[in-house]
């Protein structure tokens, strides 16, 4: 064999290594994704809200309509919320109801919230210590996990939703550094987890 082909058989074989290598992370990612541990999607904090108190942090149930999803009862949501929790270890886990009855005071997808400290935290496993703030808010440190999901629910209500930014496609480029795209893919994926789980 000739150093011609010898150098042709190289970049051949390198190339086909390089597909199949490509290929085989494609189906790993997909089986992770799908299978019952999921597949942890986290990407750096990317947050860009700025924390201004705010002394109007009223809700209407009004003017919130359609923005629950088909599950119906606190009971339920907040199982699913919770099982999400346990299945990632977080150590919000046990705050399931908090998660969904924050969301019903002011408006939000009973699944938003959560998907968003998934993303930004790893639902609060990646965090500064003892900011309790999963959700990558304005750097601003919580005295409990409690106060920082009902404080940041109170804030998307009022600097998203009352704007008609209500799903992570349309909240995406305000709330993040560069509007990164990916953040709508880890969102959606973990919004779609929590719906898909079983109670």
């Amino acid at each position: 064999m000739g150093k011609r082909a010898i150098f042709i058989f190289s970049i051949v074989f390198i190339w086909i290594a390089t597909a199949l290598i490509f290929l085989l992370s494609c189906l790993f990612v997909y089986s992770s994704l799908n299978s019952p541990g999921g597949f942890n999607l986290l990407l750096a904090s990317s947050s860009r809200n700025v924390f201004v108190p705010s002394t109007n942090l009223e809700y209407n149930p009004l003017k919130a309509g359609g923005l629950l999803t088909s599950i119906k009862g606190g009971d339920s949501k907040a199982a699913l919320v919770e099982k999400f929790l346990r299945r990632h270890n977080s150590p919000m886990t046990g705050l399931g109801e908090e998660f969904v009855d924050s969301a019903d005071r002011y408006g939000l997808d009973w699944r938003l919230l959560p998907a968003i400290a998934f993303q930004e935290s790893n639902l609060g496993k990646n965090t500064p210590k003892d900011s309790h703030n999963p959700f990558g808010w304005a750097s601003v440190y919580f005295g409990s996990w409690e106060e920082g999901i009902n404080v940041v629910a109170a804030k998307i209500k009022e600097d998203y939703i009352n704007h008609g930014l209500i799903t992570p496609e349309s909240i995406f480029t305000k709330y993040t550094s560069m509007g990164d795209p990916d953040w709508i893919f880890s969102v959606r994926s973990a919004m779609e987890e929590i719906a898909n789980l079983e109670y």
